[in-house]
């Protein structure tokens, strides 16, 4: 059985010099260990959804990570330092900054649920991509 993780995070969408408040809400599942989703709400609703690796938020808190449709970097904005995630869809971009600490709680949360280099255990990638080549 799945055990799943919700995480709700102040985001800023980083626009200008005053960035706009966001509602993020972070999702992780056990049987799904490599990807996070990211829920953008606003006006009552899902304003976007991003799955993206796992690997890409633990990594992209301590250093800069991630190429293409996602980006991930450590910075200072303000008096606090954040954790800034660019995202791109070939025709539009943003970014989006959170609290470091809010990161870190985040990060925790799904390595103390599955840890890092435990993945395999909860999710057979082997018998996922022997059946979509052999179907």
């Amino acid at each position: 059985m799945a055990t799943t993780e919700h995480c709700v995070i102040p985001l800023h969408l980083e626009t200008g010099p005053d960035p706009i408040e966001l509602r993020g809400v972070f999702g992780y599942r056990s049987d799904r260990p490599y990807e996070v989703s990211l829920d953008f709400h606003g006006a009552g609703m899902i304003l976007a959804r991003w799955v993206f690796a796992r690997d890409l938020l633990l990594d992209g808190q301590i250093r800069a990570t991630g190429q293409g449709d996602i980006r991930i970097w450590p910075a200072w904005r303000g008096v606090e330092p954040r954790v800034l995630l660019a995202f791109s869809n070939g025709h539009q971009d943003g970014v989006v900054s959170a609290r470091a600490k809010d990161v870190r709680r985040l990060c925790r949360r799904m390595t103390t649920l599955v840890p890092r280099g435990a993945e395999g255990r909860y999710y057979d990638l082997d018998a996922e991509l022997n059946t979509l080549l052999w179907r």
